[in-house]
């Protein structure tokens, strides 16, 4: 009997042990590299902007950006700006994944138009799986008459446990 009550504290001292251990996650080895221009982070909040790479006469900017907004749920919000009213203004927000290395698209949002205008934005939250780096990336566009200026943006990774 004695012998039956040892092996007992000795399963439950092991089995105790083993749950209070913590997991190490991916992400803890990728904090900080850099993939296709985006910081690996373990921050909630990531922006990114796009200005144009010469000076144009009608884009003036464009942002995207992704929040955590809970358990498995970010946030993912673009926008374009020109320097006045134009024909039309785009945003198209692509959410992408950290899968192997490299960033692949898991939502697109968009495009937004908004036509005689200088400005756009769109945003919606959306379930992910959690394990992986996110980020935004964004594509903007102004467009007057002949004339079409675009731009891209990506924002820094964000872990989603």
């Amino acid at each position: 009997m004695r012998r039956v009550k040892q092996m007992a504290i000795s399963v439950l001292l092991v089995l105790g042990l083993s749950l209070t251990s913590l997991p190490v996650f991916a992400a803890d080895e990728l904090l900080g590299t850099v993939v296709d221009g985006s910081v690996l982070t373990d921050d909630t909040y990531a922006e990114g902007y796009a200005y144009p790479r010469m000076r144009g006469s009608i884009l003036s900017y464009g942002s995207g950006s992704i929040g955590i907004e809970g358990t498995r749920r970010v946030r993912l919000t673009g926008s374009t700006s020109a320097y006045r009213n134009v024909s039309q203004v785009q945003v198209t927000m692509y959410l992408q994944r950290l899968k192997n290395g490299s960033w692949s698209h898991v939502l697109t949002l968009g495009p937004k138009i908004k036509y005689n205008t200088n400005y756009v934005t769109n945003t919606t939250v959306y379930s992910v799986a959690g394990g992986y780096y996110y980020r935004a990336y964004g594509a903007h566009t102004a467009i007057n008459g002949s004339t079409t200026e675009s731009s891209a943006s990506s924002s820094d990774g964000v872990w989603v446990a």
